[in-house]
C-alpha cells in the first residue's frame, strides 16, 4: 500500500472474497520473534532520590583514585582506564536504564564491581568518553555499553575486527575486516557505533530482503535526504494532532467516533498519550543516537517498511525501492507507534499493534459503502467502528489474523484460542471491543493524527485568512 493524503476515495475493483495468498503493500508491519535476545531493564532512580541526592553537598560524596594494583580479569577490561578510574562511593546514586550515575551536574559509568569512571559525551561520535574532573574536554577512550552486564568498557581499535557490530567509516582501522558493499558511500570521518549487528533480528529479515545500509550515514544521499525530510513530517503529524487536541475543536468529536467507536471518551487519554508519546520519539529519531537506528534493503514488494516488536535497537527496516514514492511520514509514524522501551532513548513508545489494517483500496470488501473524507482511511475506519469487519477485508492483507483474534479474545477475557470468523462476529457485536482495539491498533492512531492534523491546519489557515481580511 502506498500511503498518501487522497481528496477523495479512488474507485476500485469490488472485492468479494480476496485472494488470501494475495500480496499488498501494507503500512508497515510489526513482526516479533519467539526467542529474542535477552535484556536487562532498570528502572530509573525515583523522583525522591532525585531531589534527596539535590539536596545534598558535594562533601556527601567523595571519590577518590584506586591504586593500580588490579587482578588480571578488571585489567583486560580497564586496561586503558588506568588515569581515569575511581572507587565507587556508597552514596553515589544508582545507574539509569542507561547506565548512567548522576550527581551534581556530572556522570559517571561503571566500568567493573565498585569501579567507576567520570565521563562526558563526544558530541562528534554521540559516544561517551572517559574523563578527568579537571579537564574542559575528555581525553579519555570512548565507553561502550554491555547491556547484559550494565558495565562499560574501552572500545579499543586493536579488538575491533572481533566486535562485529561497529560500522567503521576507515577501512585503514580494518584492513582486513569485511566490508559493506554501500560503505563506499560513507564519508571520511570517526565510525559509528550500529547496535546488533548481525544478530537474530537482522538475520530474521535477511532470510527474505537484502541489508544494504545500517545507518543513514550508509544511505544513498537522496534516500538519506528522503528520509529525514519523512521524519520531520513524521514529528508534524503528532505534534499539529496534538494542537488540534488541545484546542478543543467542535470536528474533533466526529474524528475520535470514526476512528475509535461511540466509546471514544473513554479512551482520548490514551490517544493524548500515544501522540505525545509519538512527537518525542519523532524527535529522537532525529537526533544522534537514532541516525543508526535505520536499515536500508534493498527491495521488498510487500512491505514499505517495518520493525520488530522485541528488537530493543527500536531499528526501522526501510524497504528502499518504496522510499521516493512519497508520504513516508505516515508509515514512520506507524512503525514509532509499535516500539517500546528503545535503548539511548529517553521517550518510550506506546507498544501499539496491528489488529487490522486501514486501507481505502479494500472498502468495498467491507459489508457497507465507505464514506468519503480527505483522509480517505477515516471512512474506512467508521464502517469498522460500525461493526462492519468482514473477513474478506482482512484477507486483503494476510492470512496470519493471530493478532486480530487474540486482540478479541484478550478484550473479552475469553479462554483458548477463537477461530477468526468467531473474531470477526464478536468484533462487530461488542462495541467496546471495537473502541478497545482501535485504541491499541496502530493505523488506527496514526490515521486519527493524520486527520487531526489536517482539521488544525484547516482552522489555523481559516483563523490567518479572516485575521488578514481584518486587518486590511
Amino acid at each position: 500500500m502506498v500511503i498518501g493524503r487522497k481528496s477523495h476515495v479512488t474507485p476500485s475493483p469490488v472485492h468479494t472474497a480476496p485472494d488470501s495468498n494475495s500480496i499488498r503493500i501494507r503500512p508497515g508491519n510489526t513482526t516479533s520473534i519467539e526467542t529474542p535476545a535477552h535484556k536487562i531493564a532498570r528502572s530509573a532512580l525515583p523522583p525522591e532520590d532525585y531531589r534527596a541526592m539535590q539536596k545534598s553537598s558535594d562533601t556527601d560524596v567523595r571519590i577518590t583514585g584506586l591504586p593500580l594494583a588490579e587482578n588480571a580479569s578488571i585489567r583486560s577490561v580497564v586496561m586503558s582506564l588506568e588515569n581515569y578510574r575511581l572507587r565507587l562511593p556508597s552514596r553515589l546514586p544508582a545507574a539509569d536504564i542507561w547506565g548512567i550515575r548522576r550527581f551534581k551536574g556530572r556522570e559517571f559509568v561503571d566500568v567493573a564491581p565498585g569501579e567507576i569512571v567520570q565521563v562526558r559525551l563526544d558530541i562528534s561520535s554521540g559516544q561517551y568518553r572517559a574523563t578527568l574532573a579537571s579537564e574542559q574536554f575528555a581525553s579519555g577512550p570512548r565507553l561502550v555499553l554491555d547491556r547484559r552486564t550494565m558495565i562499560w568498557g574501552a572500545e579499543q581499535l586493536s579488538i575491533l575486527p572481533e566486535v562485529g557490530n561497529v560500522m567503521s567509516s576507515r577501512p585503514d582501522l580494518d584492513p582486513s575486516g569485511p566490508k559493506p558493499s554501500i560503505e563506499k558511500n560513507v564519508p571520511p570521518g570517526p565510525g559509528k557505533l550500529y547496535e546488533g549487528r548481525d544478530d537474530i533480528f537482522e538475520r530474521r529479515a535477511s532470510q527474505t530482503v537484502k541489508i544494504v545500509a545500517r545507518g543513514l550515514k550508509q544511505f544513498t544521499p537522496s534516500d538519506s535526504a528522503s528520509l529525514r525530510a519523512e521524519l520531520s513530517a513524521t514529528r508534524l503529524i503528532f505534534s499539529d494532532a496534538n494542537h488540534g487536541i488541545a484546542m478543543n475543536y467542535v470536528e474533533a468529536a466526529g474524528i475520535f467516533q470514526g476512528y475509535f467507536g461511540e466509546h471514544h471518551a473513554l479512551v482520548k487519554e490514551r490517544l493524548t498519550d500515544c501522540l505525545s508519546r509519538g512527537e518525542a520519539l519523532s524527535k529522537e529519531y532525529q537526533g544522534p543516537w537514532g541516525l543508526d537506528k535505520f536499515v536500508g534493503v534493498e527491495f521488498d514488494q510487500d512491505r514499505r517498511a517495518w520493525m520488530y516488536s522485541m528488537d530493543f535497537h527500536g531499528r526501522f527496516f526501510i524497504s528502499l525501492n518504496h522510499l521516493q514514492a512519497g508520504d513516508f511520514a505516515a508509515v514512520l509514524g506507524h512503525e514509532m507507534l509499535h516500539t517500546n522501551r528503545v535503548n539511548r532513548f529517553t521517550s518510550v513508545g506506546p507498544g501499539a499493534l496491528d489488529f487490522f489494517y486501514l486501507d481505502a483500496r479494500m472498502g468495498k470488501a467491507l459489508d457497507r459503502p465507505v464514506p468519503v473524507y480527505d483522509i480517505a482511511e477515516q471512512g474506512v475506519s467508521e464502517i469498522i467502528m460500525q461493526g462492519g469487519l468482514t473477513l474478506a477485508y482482512l484477507d486483503g492483507f494476510t492470512s496470519d489474523h493471530s493478532s486480530f483474534t487474540t486482540g478479541v479474545r484478550d478484550s473479552l477475557g475469553l479462554p483458548g484460542r477463537l477461530e477468526v470468523r468467531t473474531a470477526v462476529d464478536l468484533f462487530n457485536a461488542h462495541s467496546a471491543v471495537r473502541t478497545w482495539m482501535a485504541a491499541n491498533n496502530a493505523d488506527s492512531i496514526i490515521y486519527a493524527a493524520k486527520s487531526l492534523q489536517a482539521l488544525h491546519r484547516g482552522r489555523t489557515a481559516d483563523s490567518q485568512l479572516l485575521s488578514s481580511l481584518l486587518n486590511n
